[in-house]
């Protein structure tokens, strides 16, 4: 694309993330936001309104005015036939996450990015925040031993996130942004242990965990624990608390905790909102050359998500399960590279830990999909059949059709 040119984008999805994406690329002056759909025509009415664009009937509408990208703002079961319409048609994509309620659709889609060599970013965007570069730096000759990831919140005001089969469970759905982080500053999850409640949130209709406990064991020898609860009426803690040799921190979308023995704690402020026009900006300056800071490519947000359904597998058997990652040989220091580069921002330190820790091949965006999950002590367990998807946002039982639960 030259670099005259604005960067056409059409939006498939309208609800509260959609809406924050449009917000932010609509005040990008090398961005044009060409048209935007969803299932739920008022939804897309109401944000083109707003934007002064069209509302389009369907994809196919939407695709027909050949898109540079297009943003896939969609509920987790709906995932699917729109990357798919998208994929087949050439444009660039960015997905929101989850990127499915399991793996079957996940897994499919990164094998067509992969063999079509796509430009694609997932909206992980507490890998922009500058206290996650800061963390990393931190962290750099110190060898991470203990984690302790935390999501305790209420319920999203969206009907479909009760739904195990519509959402995935809160651990995949919302809690994803703290594994993702756990990946990003210690290294590949090799295995999980999860348990959960056995009983929904006080909310009619609800049949996810009230809340879930999980250990985690990493490439690295670290090892961790995340907790996920949905029972308050407010949101009480979400983030990441790393303990490594001499030093303790607590990183989370607004705020950097530090001890590192001095007697004081420190905090450093997040910007949340810096993150999420950030992972956007990245986005487009990549799609036209300008830079390549696109730190979450469809195949990386792919390994995050096998972590959160590992999680969600081990609660509904029993069992431990193995990650099994491809080979490699380190966690390298963020660089300009092609679409798969996956590390957090860049500082002067040259790897996250002082010791080597093992990085899944997904960060070179063409890769072979993921081997399936696999209990630790028995045969590969197949993943649950995704929800049917949908061409669109949204279906029976959602809010709104695009609407999401989060950011």
């Amino acid at each position: 694309m030259a670099f005259s040119e604005k960067c056409r984008v059409g939006m498939i999805g309208a609800g509260n993330v959609a809406q924050r994406h449009a917000r932010v690329l609509s005040g990008f002056a090398d961005v044009e936001i060409i048209g935007v759909t969803d299932v739920v025509p008022p939804a897309a009415e109401a944000l083109a309104a707003r934007h002064g664009i069209p509302a389009l009937p369907d994809s196919a509408a939407l695709l027909s005015l050949q898109p540079d990208a297009v943003y896939v703002c969609v509920p987790p079961f709906a995932h699917g036939h729109a990357e798919e319409a998208v994929l087949a048609s050439g444009a660039a994509m960015f997905v929101e996450k989850p990127i499915g309620v399991d793996l079957t659709v996940p897994t499919r889609i990164a094998a067509e990015v992969a063999r079509r060599g796509t430009r694609t970013a997932v909206g992980h965007h507490w890998r922009y925040l500058d206290i996650v570069s800061t963390a990393a730096h931190l962290l750099a000759d110190r060898p991470v031993r203990l984690v302790n990831g935390v999501w305790w919140d209420k319920v999203p005001p969206v009907a479909w996130w009760i739904r195990a089969d519509r959402s995935g469970g809160p651990v995949v759905e919302q809690a994803a942004h703290v594994v993702d982080l756990a990946r990003a500053l210690v290294g590949p999850v090799t295995s999980v242990r999860a348990v959960g409640t056995g009983a929904p949130p006080p909310v009619e209709g609800a049949d996810v965990d009230a809340a879930t406990a999980a250990t985690m064991t990493f490439a690295s020898g670290a090892v961790g624990t995340l907790s996920s609860a949905c029972v308050l009426g407010w949101k009480q803690r979400a983030g990441l608390e790393i303990i490594a040799d001499g030093l303790a921190l607590f990183v989370g979308e607004d705020e950097l905790l530090i001890r590192d023995g001095s007697g004081e704690e420190r905090r450093i402020a997040g910007d949340p909102e810096a993150a999420r026009v950030a992972v956007d900006r990245a986005f487009v300056d990549a799609l036209r050359g300008l830079a390549d800071d696109v730190r979450v490519p469809y195949a990386e947000a792919l390994e995050t998500h096998r972590v959160t359904c590992a999680i969600a597998e081990s609660v509904r058997t029993g069992q431990a399960i193995s990650l099994v990652e491809p080979a490699a040989t380190s966690i390298p220091a963020p660089r300009p590279s092609a679409e798969g580069q996956a590390g957090v921002a860049p500082r002067p330190a040259p790897e996250l830990q002082a010791a080597a820790v093992p990085r899944p091949a997904a960060e070179q965006q063409a890769v072979a999909p993921p081997a399936p999950l696999q209990r630790a002590d028995s045969a590969p367990v197949p993943s649950p059949q995704a929800s049917a998807g949908m061409d669109g946002p949204g279906g029976a039982g959602t809010a709104r059709g695009g609407e999401r639960a989060d950011g």
